[in-house]
This record gives structure tokens, C-alpha cells and sequence, in this order.
């Protein structure tokens, strides 16, 4: 399907959406010096499949660079002399069995946990803590948005969904006590994110001076982490974006952009 993007949709000006239409990368296949353009997926085995159909088509990969969404931000933090440790989710778990039993041994803790069986699991809170963060980014006007949601559903699920939220936020939080590295590899795309609006877009041109386009490929949904990533790229830099969502959720995911873009301040944390 063909890219849209028009004056009055709220889409910006430099932003492409497409629901499939992966042909529109293939059609830029050219012989080039250095790459002009970032192709990124979150998923590797999707960057893999990319490629091999430009070889089997026998086109020049010359014109891209493939990445993933960790390592463009990785690159970016480097370039703004800022740290890129991040916990991995092994120790991560370790991290949260050590709160999980500290909250235990203190009846006067705070931390807020979901109810059930599952609620002293470390893989399990782990889940919730990744589930809240893929859809808030931490940040205050999604979590906001979210407590707001909460409170106009039926019981019981309203004070599930608060719970939900509260014990995502609260772990991480904790986990933040615990370690001075970044909590996970997303928490890194928020510094990047930051870095790239902080300097007006400087640190972006540093780290990729000759690249002029930035594609997303293969999206079953849109992170908030990666809406953010998009927005400061869009606010801060000349470089166009193209996004490719799959198809069956892809026409939604496209008529939700202008409001998934439309959070001030990308990158930002409710913890600050």
C-alpha cells in the first residue's frame, strides 16, 4: 500500500507511513559511496530477511546501513560522551528477586505489587515492568493518560489496571536504587532520545553526518520508546522517517499516529 501522508492528518510533514509496501526500500537500491539511509528493525531476523531479498534480487546494499533501535541510540549516547552500561535481563531478575525479598522481610515497605499468586515472581514482575514501559516510556503525560483510563472502567478492572501501572512504575523505580547502570536496554533509547532534543539535533548529525533517511521496518505495533525516538528525530533533525507496519494492525497503528506523537518533551521520565 502506498505511503500516506497529507496536510491536514497530523502527520508530519517528513513522516511516511506505510502499511507493507517493503518494494519502496528495494526501489532505493543504488550504488553509493557511503549509505544515505538508516534501515532499522526491532527485530533481527527481520533485517536478516531484508537483506536476503536484496540479494537474491541482486541489488546494491551500498545505500544502507542496518541497524537496530539499541544500537543507533547506543551510538548517539557514545557520541554524547554519555554512559551506554545497561543491566541484562539475567541480572535484572536478580535484581528484582532482591527487592522482591526485601519488600518481604519489611512489612514497612512501599513497593506496590499485583495481587495473585504470580505476585512474588521475579519473571513475572519483570513482565509487567517491560508491559508498562513499552506503552508509557515513563512517560508523565502517558502515565497520567493511563491512571485517567484506569479510573473510567468497571470494577474490578480499573484497580487491576491501576495495579498494573503501580507495580511497573514502583519496581523500576526500585530497581533504579539498585544500580547505577541504565535498568535495560530501552532506558537507553530514552537517554539518546533526550540527547538528540537536548542539542537540537547535533549529537544525530555527529554520530550519522551522511544519513538523510530513517526507515522502520516490519512493525506489528509502535513502542512508546520508538514513537519518541521518532518524535525527537522529527523535531530536531532534517532526516525523514519512513515507517512500514505490517499488515492486519497496520491501518489502526496509522490512523494512531498524530496521537501517538503528540507528547511533549520525548524522552522524558516521570522519575525525574
Amino acid at each position: 500500500m502506498e505511503g500516506t501522508r497529507t496536510h491536514d492528518d497530523g502527520i508530519p510533514d517528513r513522516l511516511t507511513l506505510h502499511v507493507g509496501d517493503e518494494r519502496r526500500l528495494f526501489e532505493r537500491a543504488r550504488t553509493r559511496s557511503r549509505p544515505n539511509e538508516l534501515v532499522v528493525s526491532p527485530v533481527e531476523l527481520h533485517q536478516r530477511n531484508v537483506q536476503r531479498r536484496l540479494r537474491e534480487a541482486r541489488l546494491p546494499k551500498d545505500a544502507f546501513r542496518f541497524e537496530d533501535p539499541v544500537g543507533i541510540c547506543v551510538r548517539v549516547l557514545e557520541a554524547a560522551e554519555r554512559s551506554t552500561a545497561a543491566v541484562d535481563r539475567v541480572d535484572r531478575l536478580s535484581l528484582i528477586r532482591s527487592v522482591l525479598d526485601a519488600a518481604a522481610a519489611d512489612d514497612s515497605t512501599n513497593l506496590p505489587l499485583p495481587t495473585g499468586t504470580a505476585s512474588r515472581d521475579p519473571r513475572h514482575i519483570e513482565q509487567i515492568r517491560t508491559e508498562v514501559e513499552a506503552i508509557t516510556n515513563f512517560h508523565p503525560e502517558r502515565i497520567a493518560a493511563w491512571t485517567e483510563t484506569a479510573g473510567g472502567i468497571d470494577a474490578p478492572i480499573d484497580h487491576e489496571a491501576a495495579a498494573l501501572l503501580d507495580a511497573g512504575f514502583g519496581i523500576e523505580r526500585e530497581l533504579r536504587n539498585q544500580t547505577a547502570k541504565a535498568v535495560s536496554e530501552t532506558a537507553l533509547v530514552r537517554r539518546a532520545t533526550r540527547s538528540i532534543t537536548a542539542t537540537d539535533g547535533s549529537v544525530w548529525a555527529d554520530t550519522y553526518p551522511n544519513i538523510e533517511r530513517l526507515t522502520l521496518l516490519g512493525l506489528s505495533s509502535l513502542s512508546a520508546p520508538h514513537t519518541d525516538l521518532v518524535n525527537a528525530l522529527l523535531a530536531a533533525t532534517p532526516v525523514e522517517v519512513h515507517v512500514h507496519f505490517r499488515e492486519g494492525s497496520g491501518e489502526f497503528l496509522r490512523r494512531r499516529i498524530p496521537d501517538l506523537l503528540a507528547v511533549a518533551d520525548p524522552g522524558t521520565e516521570a522519575f525525574e
